[in-house]
């Protein structure tokens, strides 16, 4: 998927990442099953109910053995989770394991038992559609895991002196049922990207507020939730700020609700400069925005409240080429995780209002049973 992966939004890249992992991990959990049935099958058919000129019954199952070592790493790992490998690590290993098998197979027969040559077509068939598939990942990958086999085969093959028109002869149908699955796996990886990003595009849509790009209400409370329940676990506490522009309806009354757009977005990224990586924010509603501080106590939100009025009492907001100072008051609440999440979100609502009563631009401390 990686020429796909272009059309990926770079903040949804480590997403789809996840998501490229996920769906690899479910081919090497499948195939490695796929691979240890088809093997043991394979193995049965060839021995004991097909008649053999040379006995290379010892070389067939040393030639095997990666194969089944391959399959049963990826089940280990898929159980144990050792050895850590990424899936795509898994899958070419796998995939040259079967390439390796048929190729060398192939081999043998054309070089001790020229009559079992034809049979091993459909044996070839089955490799390079499995080495194919496994190359899930984009076109570069199917060249490590299928060309690259397939150069070396030919280049030992000359090297060999083994006859080429009926190597070709036996490559005719594998050729096209791997040409058949190159684009099947192309189709597949276009398929996948276009549902990631319509799942991705979906989620946007239900978490993100469209002005602003901040997370809504509906993406915040859980977050909040999840941080009150690990304060209740390690009884540190968390902190909120609840915000709210003041006077913004002048604002609207005097530039218009375009240019009130323009200073809740502004308003946004001016907040978010003001926070850490782990600290969440959102658009409330309105003019409010309401900010998660985890593991910070009362004397730290208050720390952050006042660095948030200062900046945007010291960033003036450009409108229809006017500069206008829009100031903000907060309310900070903290919580042990032993509260209500909506009774923290009414005690910082509470301390927002007695800033506005004191005057506005200015934070105030929600107290503890308030």
């Amino acid at each position: 998927m990686t020429a796909t992966r272009n059309r990926i939004p770079e903040k949804w890249k480590p997403s789809f990442e996840h998501y490229q992992e996920k769906m690899e991990s479910g081919l090497v959990f499948g195939g490695a099953w796929l691979l240890l049935i088809t093997v043991s099958l394979y193995h049965i058919s060839h021995t004991y109910f097909h008649v053999h000129d040379a006995d290379l019954g010892q070389t067939e199952l040393l030639l095997r053995l990666p194969l089944v070592t391959a399959a049963l790493l990826a089940l280990c790992s898929h159980w144990t989770g050792l050895p850590r490998w990424p899936a795509r690590y898994f899958l070419r290993l796998m995939g040259w394991s079967i390439a390796g098998l048929a190729l060398s197979l192939l081999f043998l027969f054309n070089k001790y038992e020229p009559i079992m040559v034809t049979q091993v077509s459909d044996a070839m068939t089955i490799a390079l559609f499995g080495a194919t598939v496994m190359a899930l990942r984009s076109f570069t990958e199917w060249l490590l895991i299928v060309a690259l086999p397939l150069l070396l085969f030919a280049t030992v093959a000359l090297a060999a002196d083994l006859p080429i028109l009926t190597l070709a002869a036996v490559f005719i149908g594998p050729a096209l049922i791997m040409f058949v699955t190159c684009m099947l796996m192309a189709f597949v990886r276009v398929v996948a990207v276009d549902g990631f990003i319509a799942r991705e595009c979906l989620i946007e849509m239900a978490t993100t507020d469209p002005l602003t790009s901040l997370l809504n209400r509906r993406a915040f409370m859980p977050l909040v939730q999840q941080e009150q329940a690990r304060a209740q676990r390690s009884q540190a506490p968390f902190s909120v700020i609840l915000a709210d522009l003041d006077k913004f309806k002048r604002v609207n009354d005097t530039w218009g609700h375009e240019s009130g757009d323009t200073v809740l977005q502004q308003t946004a990224k001016l907040l978010k400069s003001c926070l850490r990586h782990q600290d969440a924010l959102c658009r409330w509603g309105g003019e409010e925005f309401l900010i998660l501080l985890p593991e910070t106590d009362a004397d730290g939100a208050m720390k952050v409240a006042e660095k948030c009025r200062l900046h945007m009492e010291q960033m003036p907001i450009t409108l229809s080429d006017t500069a206008i100072t829009q100031t903000i008051s907060l309310g900070v609440a903290m919580s042990d995780g032993t509260e209500e999440v909506d009774h923290l979100v009414s005690r910082a609502d509470a301390a927002l209002y007695l800033a506005k009563e004191n005057g506005r631009n200015r934070a105030e401390l929600a107290g503890p049973g308030q």
